[in-house]
């Protein structure tokens, strides 16, 4: 198993084939906001503060990312490859972020309770319930040296 911080050059790279994983194994969860932000972003922003993506490997095959913008106060998602859910990855990569980050912010629909799982597993705290961009109920979850207040900047 191999947890990688995509780097600029890397992440232009691999977008396309990021894509591809999020759409076959997103299960319709990840939000058509989250998609365009993901394929519009410019790679160079990978190096401000507060912005990440991480992919997870096992034996040179995609098995689950984490892509976070403005430590999840603006865009946030995990993809697990459908054949390797429930083995621990998503906490793996949300935890990896989490390191790099020292806080994390993540919106979660009400209903997807393997997302709110992963989120609680690591100590995540619920401070927030708002109507998603989907129009569901979502669970504002944070993460360490967060602060209420960012969660008001969406």
């Amino acid at each position: 198993m191999f947890i990688h911080e995509l780097s600029p050059a890397l992440f232009s790279r691999t977008r396309e084939k990021l894509l591809r994983f999020i759409h076959v194994h997103g299960d319709r969860r990840i939000t058509a906001r989250a998609i365009r932000w993901l394929r519009a972003l410019p790679a160079e922003m990978l190096e401000e503060e507060g912005n990440i993506v991480l992919i997870y490997t096992q034996n040179s095959k995609l098995l689950g990312c984490i892509a976070v913008y403005g430590y999840g106060t603006q865009e946030s998602f995990l993809v697990v490859h459908q054949k390797a859910r429930e083995q621990g990855i998503g906490t793996a990569l949300t935890n990896a972020a989490l390191s790099r980050l020292g806080k994390l912010y993540v919106r979660v629909a009400a209903d997807n309770t393997a997302s709110l799982k992963t989120c609680f597993t690591i100590g995540m705290v619920a401070f927030a319930c708002v109507r998603g961009v989907t129009g569901k109920p979502t669970l504002w979850l944070a993460a360490v040296d967060w602060r209420k207040e960012d969660g008001k900047t969406i």
